[in-house]
């Protein structure tokens, strides 16, 4: 009879109780040391649930990757969300995801399903999708919370036409009811006078609640939280709880605190061990590349993957901080031919340079003295090459399963 490998690891003993707790995705009632910015967008944003429809709020958060914006910016809405259900206030909260929905349309559309969930894809403009979020809002006596994540990602490719329209969404009407209220979430968003109008950028400028990176003792408060619900008791030794800290205090950055524990954990399920060694956090160490952004990678098309792998091969083979956007052309048709997919045209590629550049995946900039001619010159900052290949590869390998 063939061994069963999925039974055989579900009667294995294991250090984790939930690793539901440890996911990208989860969002703890108790958030430690980000007490002080959500008291703050509290005192702000009350005025929504103590005199419904007399003001709006617009607020920034940014910060490095893994300071707790989201979390804040998510548990946040849910307070208020509560706070108005108990007052009998129609009150939604909705996190729209910048990098996944693109454009203005798309955010548009997104917030409309959230009131009419059947609403078409297709078959309106931005303005008229607008036009009807309005309706919606006032025919129902509703308000909305919108939370706009990586806003900063959003605005290096549209500009902020989206910021002026949604905080001037209510002003056709003389003194009517102010019925959404914002928060733009990035690591570092960009508000100048060249692409807000100047009413907007004053509201949004007095408005910042500025993130910094956590400590050691801090990422440790964090840790010890999600430790009592995602392990067993005593599996994770207080010495790899202090290792995993310093590793990731170099950073500030709690997402991969809590990923390097993950991983530590895991490393001690394939060992049988019923504890969480130093060693296991060194090895967890080893194979994670804080910069490797993972859930922006796995959002991406196939074809920016193939690109992607292109330029970290023309990288690594050349072993140069730039090469040009044509040598990286030529790679990718090589890997085109080597998956079976039909390479697209250079102002396709183009875009999608321009596209990761966006994302932060990668680096471009203008060739100086030397080269012939001007050229974009592509490159990587932050991952090694070998790193970000070998990444590429496992998940284009997933993708052919």
């Amino acid at each position: 009879m063939p061994r069963d490998y999925v039974e055989d690891e579900l009667s294995r003993k294991s250090v984790f109780k939930s690793e539901h707790y440890l996911s990208i995705d989860y969002v703890p009632e108790n958030l430690p040391h980000r007490e002080n910015e959500l008291r703050s967008l509290a005192q702000n944003f009350k005025t929504l649930i103590s005199s419904p429809g007399r003001t709006s709020q617009k607020f920034i958060i940014e910060g490095p990757v893994g300071t707790g914006k989201t979390a804040v910016a998510k548990r946040f809405a849910e307070q208020m969300v509560h706070a108005a259900r108990r007052r009998d206030i129609r009150f939604h909260k909705l996190h729209i995801n910048c990098r996944v929905n693109k454009s203005a349309y798309l955010v548009y559309l997104k917030i409309l399903r959230e009131f009419k969930p059947e609403f078409p894809r297709r078959g309106h403009s931005p303005e008229e999708l607008l036009q009807m979020i309005v309706e919606v809002l006032e025919n129902e006596d509703r308000y909305l919370l919108l939370i706009l994540d990586e806003l900063d990602y959003f605005i290096k490719q549209k500009g902020g036409d989206i910021l002026y329209n949604l905080t001037r969404l209510m002003d056709d009407q003389l003194n009517a009811q102010q019925r959404l209220s914002m928060i733009g979430v990035g690591r570092q968003i960009r508000l100048d006078e060249n692409l807000f109008d100047s009413s907007t950028l004053s509201t949004l400028q007095r408005n910042i609640v500025r993130f910094e990176r956590y400590n050691a003792t801090e990422l440790s408060d964090i840790l010890s939280e999600r430790i009592k619900m995602a392990f067993e008791d005593r599996a994770v030794m207080s010495e790899t709880l202090q290792l995993i800290c310093e590793i990731a205090s170099e950073r500030g950055d709690a997402r991969y605190a809590i990923e390097l524990l993950w991983r530590a954990g895991k490393q001690a399920d394939s060992t049988t061990s019923s504890v969480i060694l130093p060693d296991y956090a060194r090895k967890a160490k080893a194979d994670t590349h804080p910069e490797l952004r993972k859930e922006i990678l796995e959002s991406l098309p196939i074809q920016s993957h193939l690109l992607l792998l292109a330029a970290a091969r023309k990288l690594k083979e050349g072993r140069s901080a730039y090469v040009t956007i044509g040598e990286v052309e030529d790679m990718y048709r090589s890997v085109c031919e080597e998956y079976d997919s039909e390479p697209r045209a250079h102002t396709q590629v183009w875009e999608w340079v321009q596209d990761l550049n966006a994302h932060g995946v990668i680096d471009t900039k203008r060739s100086g003295v030397g080269q012939r001619g001007q050229t974009t010159l592509v490159g990587l900052s932050d991952v090694p090459a070998d790193l970000l290949e070998q990444y590429l590869l496992g998940l284009l390998d997933k993708g052919r399963l």
